[in-house]
């Protein structure tokens, strides 16, 4: 039975609306969204359940989404801390920066390629002790070098004076060889 558009009362199949009187034309069916399902629509060739010889079968695995953050300043810190462990290796404590600082830069490095946040967290974590230990040892050899200056020269003053006494003596022993030599090939 059609109603009326208006008020949308059942007309009746009369020409008029008889609850508000306005003129019932015929409408249009409105098409549906949902494509109808008929015979015709089912695919008639088979689904392969399995792969043909041409590709090979190969599970489906859900992508790591997972992008670990960089290194940032540990790589920077523990290379920092290496070239000055290198500068200031006068004592053992220093060399045992250099060391510290390579373990530091090897697990700073291994930061940009962890896998999850655990991972991530152990390298950064390790690198930064490594960065602190190496700094604490550099800070070490320094004081041990003060330490020692005082000790054994009575201060910069003196192991400044024992240095350059050891510079002029090996410019004079640079120059007595090359005099000797030069004797040497002279009459010899």
């Amino acid at each position: 039975m059609p109603a009326c558009r208006y008020c949308g009362q059942e007309t009746g199949g009369s020409a008029f609306c008889q609850n508000c009187g306005a003129k019932v034309e015929e409408q249009q069916p409105i098409p549906s969204p949902i494509p109808q399902i008929g015979p015709n629509t089912i695919p008639t060739e088979p689904i392969q359940p399995f792969p043909t010889q041409d590709a090979p079968y190969t599970i489906p695995t859900m992508p790591n989404f997972y992008t670990p953050g960089g290194a940032g300043g540990l790589l920077a810190g523990n290379i920092i801390t290496l070239i000055l462990g290198v500068i200031t290796c006068c004592f053992l404590a220093p060399i045992i920066s250099i060391i510290v600082s390579i373990i530091g830069i090897v697990f700073a490095s291994r930061v940009k390629n962890s896998t999850n946040a655990s991972e991530e967290r152990t390298n950064r974590t390790i690198a930064l002790v490594m960065m602190l230990i190496a700094i604490a040892f550099i800070i070490l050899g320094g004081v041990l070098f003060v330490a020692s200056v005082y000790s054994q020269y009575g201060g910069f003053e003196g192991f400044w004076d024992y240095v350059s006494e050891k510079v002029e003596e090996a410019e004079e022993s640079r120059k007595s060889k090359i005099l000797f030599s030069a004797l040497k090939a002279r009459f010899f």
